[in-house]
């Protein structure tokens, strides 16, 4: 659950590496230039670079080594007989292919289909930054799945017949078998994080690994009329110009039911800035709201982080240990050896032999540590589809402990899952690859689900069109119902 992200590749800027270069360039001094420039280059030219069928295919073999050797919990969804096997067809699929040469993008692509057979958000192949960052063309609509269609909720373009409407089709393919089509790609056994991974990535999937480039003719329905626009694409800078992406940063800001003031808590992550900085915004806000009636922390964004300071957040609602976790194990393997991960096995990693699993008992309880600001409040904790890792730790421990109310919708990660990862380098093709080395199990009753709300707030089209907040809207119609009775 460490410093983990909610992606199955990663997409780390939002602007060409290019720009960044010139713009970094204009603020250092000529001597620095070459110790600049050379690294950039060599780091392009190897996104840009291409490898053998042979060299690939042995890369694939090597990846289904790790797999078997260092994966925590790998044959959990699928059997290690199937995965075997669809590593041979895979592989079977590169040497049938025209090219005698694989591009990186599409290394990346084969690698995935694979990886996402373990069915595990932090078993994943990291997309390259080079190619990313040289994309010139970007599809300027953000969808999204409601109600079984897709959706247009967002619209880049110049073009407004496209705002909030319903998608059919892109050139001629309706957008439910671009879905299916692309499904395989997704590391999650859940369908509605399979929803929320192809509306992130649609743009990356319809162009590099669909095929379908522009221009784009859409197929749309809006006021039940069907209706066709010819979209062009966007540069990368273009979109982020145009839109507000959510910001990183924990905050904290209010909002009034009457009289009453409620602080909310935003936490996008657990892993901004400096741990010490995080802990110092928790401890000032509780001394200014220990005595609030309410508070709502608000996790809907959270992709994870560190759980230690989720815990840390927690803490403040518990005077007595309380569980946070049903089985925290570590495999072990040459690797996770030599990794950072052994410092959590103290004295059990000395006799145990590569293959074997060794429990971190002290991770099962949290003491809490020493503050007199415990919040003696009501607490409401909101979560949605986009809640991972540390962001469901946090959620799960929350409810098992019933520190609050949980609202919102069915979180991303699973209440088991794998976690605390290894990155490795494939040799040929350079790609890295994510690999989990610990089963981490959270109190919940499903351990093949997800955390699920006390109160569902689903979201309508509408919602969206209107900008309306389902679940703060929720949360304020209850307190002030109880304000009404307490007056009554």
């Amino acid at each position: 659950m460490h410093n983990e992200k909610f992606i199955f590749w990663q997409v780390i800027c939002k602007s060409s590496t290019i720009h960044i270069g010139v713009r970094m360039m204009t603020r250092y001094s000529n001597k620095h230039l070459l110790a600049l420039v050379l690294p950039l280059f060599l780091f392009l030219c190897v996104g840009c670079r291409e490898v053998s069928k042979k060299a690939l295919v042995e890369d694939i073999g090597i990846y289904q080594g790790y797999i078997d050797e260092i994966h925590a919990d790998p044959y959990r969804m699928i059997s290690r007989k199937d995965f075997k096997l669809s590593a041979e067809k895979i592989k079977q699929d590169v040497f049938r292919s025209d090219n005698n040469t694989i591009s990186i993008i599409d290394c990346f692509f084969i690698l995935q289909e694979l990886s996402a057979k373990i069915q595990d958000g932090h078993t994943r192949i990291r997309l390259p930054l080079s190619i990313f960052s040289q994309k010139k063309n970007v599809f300027p609509l953000r969808i999204k799945f409601l109600d079984d269609k897709f959706y247009v909720i967002e619209n880049f373009s110049h073009d407004s017949t496209l705002d909030y409407c319903t998608l059919i089709a892109i050139n001629g393919v309706p957008i439910q078998a671009l879905y299916a089509k692309s499904k395989h790609l997704f590391n999650t056994s859940l369908d509605h994080v399979r929803h929320l991974m192809f509306e992130d990535h649609f743009s990356l999937i319809l162009i590099d690994y669909l095929k379908i480039k522009p221009p784009w003719r859409v197929a749309y329905e809006k006021n039940s009329q069907a209706m066709i626009a010819e979209l062009n694409p966007m540069s990368p800078d273009q979109v982020t110009s145009e839109q507000n992406p959510h910001d990183r940063r924990y905050r904290h800001y209010s909002i009034f039911v009457e009289n009453e003031e409620i602080p909310i808590l935003d936490l996008p992550n657990f892993s901004y800035g400096s741990q010490e900085s995080y802990q110092n915004f928790i401890d000032s806000f509780f001394r200014k709201y220990t005595n609030a009636n309410y508070l709502i922390i608000d996790l809907r964004h959270n992709r994870g982080g560190s759980g230690y300071w989720g815990f840390y957040l927690l803490d403040h609602f518990s005077d007595e240990p309380y569980r946070i976790a049903n089985k925290f194990a570590f495999k072990v393997s040459e690797k996770m050896r030599k990794s950072i991960f052994s410092n959590k096995a103290d004295a059990q990693l000395k006799d145990a032999r590569n293959g074997d699993y060794f429990e971190i008992e002290k991770h099962k309880f949290r003491t809490p540590h020493k503050t007199l600001s415990k919040f003696k409040g009501k607490v409401f904790l909101l979560i949605s589809e986009e809640t991972f890792s540390a962001g469901v730790v946090v959620a799960a421990v929350f409810k098992a402990n019933k520190m609050g109310l949980v609202i919102g919708r069915e979180t991303a990660s699973r209440v088991r899952f794998c976690s605390d990862s290894l990155t490795l380098k494939l040799p040929n093709s350079g790609v890295k690859v994510t690999i989990p080395v610990a089963v981490y199990e959270l109190p919940g009753k499903n351990p093949d689900r997800g955390v699920f709300p006390d109160i569902m707030a689903s979201r309508k089209f509408d919602d969206y069109r209107r900008d309306r907040d389902v679940e703060i809207e929720i949360i304020k119609e209850m307190i002030q119902n109880e304000i009404d009775d307490i007056e009554s």
